[in-house]
């Protein structure tokens, strides 16, 4: 009997080491980038800028197995290209889509400019292994141009592929000083976004997103929404930004052909 307690007593003792040593590793996120600019041709200069299109892809891992810690900030730069001529393009902003209900439904033909997927982690904070009740999220994602370096990030979807969670609130997104010249697409995951129900965090484990060749018209004469102004020799480095609500800030690049 003496014994059947202690054992007992071990293994409720070793279980509590667990849950402490759960609580206390600190999640440390990994990254892989990928990503492409078309057309691979001529890489254009600023007098004579080539409209381009961008495709974009991350994967997110953790490196003790854990789940990933929640990233807020994104920071994504391809060598050489620019976004500088929203305010010349059918517009859309976050505000729009979320006082309709988070729906984009009415957004301006033309306002759209890219699209995605997103493959979500969803657990519970108390257990960052996620093995307790944790379950994946699967999300669609629309861009929208919001005017002169301005953007809305729109991300839904099935409800029944992601715990009963459905649309969620637009946030807006900027373009800021990026490198060769060109700007990188930066925004801020709201807490809504990332903890839709309170106590449960959102971790983005893998990204796919397409930023479409687009070319307008304005006052007779021609504009890009995305372009392409420098190469870095035959390389395009795409060098990328995340930052996660734990403070830890990475960078995570990645070389896409130019030329």
């Amino acid at each position: 009997m003496r014994r059947v307690v202690m054992l007992a007593v071990a293994v409720v003792s070793v279980l509590a080491l667990t849950a402490v040593a759960i609580a206390q590793t600190t999640q440390e996120n990994t990254y892989k980038v990928q990503g492409t600019v078309t057309p691979k041709g001529k890489p254009g200069t600023k007098k004579k800028p080539v409209p381009v299109a961008v495709k974009f892809s991350y994967q997110v891992d953790e490196k003790n197995g854990l789940q990933p810690s929640a990233i807020d900030r994104y920071k994504i730069s391809f060598y050489g290209v620019r976004a500088v001529n929203g305010d010349k393009f059918p517009k859309c902003t976050a505000d729009q889509i979320n006082q309709a209900g988070n729906s984009d439904a009415g957004c301006a033909n033309g306002s759209r400019v890219g699209s995605g997927t997103i493959d979500n982690f969803v657990y519970a904070d108390s257990d960052p292994s996620g093995k307790q009740g944790g379950f994946p999220c699967a999300k669609k994602l629309n861009i929208y141009n919001s005017g002169n370096k301005k953007g809305a990030l729109f991300i839904y979807g099935d409800p029944n592929q992601c715990g009963g969670v459905g649309a969620l609130p637009a946030f807006p997104i900027s373009y800021v000083t990026g490198d060769g010249g060109g700007t990188a697409l930066q925004f801020d995951v709201p807490p809504t976004v990332l903890h839709p129900i309170g106590g449960l965090s959102v971790a983005g484990r893998s990204v796919q997103s397409t930023i479409l060749q687009r070319t307008g018209t304005k006052s007779g004469k021609k504009y890009n929404y995305y372009e392409s102004i420098k190469c870095k020799g035959k390389a395009r480095p795409i060098i990328v930004t995340f930052s996660t609500e734990a403070g830890q800030s990475t960078k995570s690049s990645a070389n896409a052909k130019c030329g």
